[in-house]
């Protein structure tokens, strides 16, 4: 389990070190030497104790030695990493121990001080390695509040569309309905009126614009139905851009597709809604449509 570092509004009081060398005598040293920064500081001297310690409490920076004799200083760096990533890690070298400084920076130490140092370079690399760190951390904080309104506008905008679909289903099925009663209920009345003898010619002629009002709302429901269950997604997508006067050139550059495309679609469209062998305006038709 990782260490993760405190928030973005750690003061530098609140700092606090772990001085890991094998050597007491270094680590008292180097304690007196933080302890003057104002910085709280802790030292261990046996480092098989270090990573139980680093897991249950976070260290803004460590000042490590890389060479122990119970355990590799470079093992414990990459253990260290893995642990707690947030912590800074200082490691401490000698003079001929270049190689290893080097290796230590690519396994992701912060800093090196090479012995002996003086309390002035010390200051400076653990000066520096906060301010980074406080950074590192803001900018964490605010990259996890960023995820967060983002995955709650994502849901957000899932169920607004599980809303829009609910809703279109519920109007289609309302249509349907109408459209049914209309069919069922309705038409076979008005009909069965027009075969009355002894009508006037006004009221012939009234109920032929009724039943002409009603085939007309019937046909428009079932366009309605038509284009959300006949056609494709994008097939439904064109129509809608059709009905609103978009040329084809202008479809096929909205969608990201070729106008050869688009005209396959609207053939499609033509052929599902049965207007491929009439001389019906699309656009016109699909506005007469759908904005009733």
């Amino acid at each position: 389990m990782k260490n993760q570092g405190n928030d973005s509004k750690m003061r530098e009081e609140d700092a606090l070190v772990l001085i890991v060398d094998d050597d007491t005598e270094v680590c008292n040293v180097l304690e007196q030497m933080i302890s003057r920064l104002g910085i709280r500081v802790k030292t261990i001297s046996n480092p098989l104790e270090v990573l139980d310690l680093v897991r249950h409490t976070f260290f803004t920076v460590i000042l490590l030695d890389i060479r122990m004799p119970e355990n590799s200083g470079m093992e414990l760096l990459v253990e260290i990493v893995e642990v707690s990533p947030d912590t800074k890690i200082i490691v401490i070298s000698s003079f001929d121990d270049k190689d290893s400084t080097i290796r230590a920076l690519r396994l992701g130490a912060f800093d090196f001080l090479e012995k002996p140092f003086e309390y002035k370079l010390l200051s400076h690399c653990i000066q520096r390695a906060l301010e980074i760190q406080k950074t590192e951390l803001a900018y964490k904080h605010e990259k996890k509040k960023l995820q967060e309104a983002n995955r709650r506008l994502a849901e957000n905008n899932e169920a607004l569309s599980t809303l829009a679909r609910n809703i279109e289903r519920s109007r289609n099925d309302y249509e349907a309905n109408i459209e049914k009663k209309i069919r069922v209920s309705i038409l076979p009345i008005v009909e069965n009126l027009q075969q009355r003898k002894g009508l006037s010619r006004n009221h012939q002629r009234d109920l032929k614009l009724l039943m002409d009002l009603m085939a007309d709302l019937t046909s428009t429901l079932n366009v309605k139905l038509d284009l959300f269950t006949v056609l494709t997604p994008t097939e439904h997508r064109t129509a809608l851009l059709i009905r609103n006067g978009l040329t084809t050139d202008e479809i096929a550059k909205h969608m990201h597709i070729s106008p050869e495309t688009v005209k396959s679609h609207r053939k499609n469209i033509r052929k599902k809604l049965g207007l491929n062998k009439s001389h019906h305006n699309l656009c016109a038709y699909l506005q007469a449509a759908l904005d009733r």
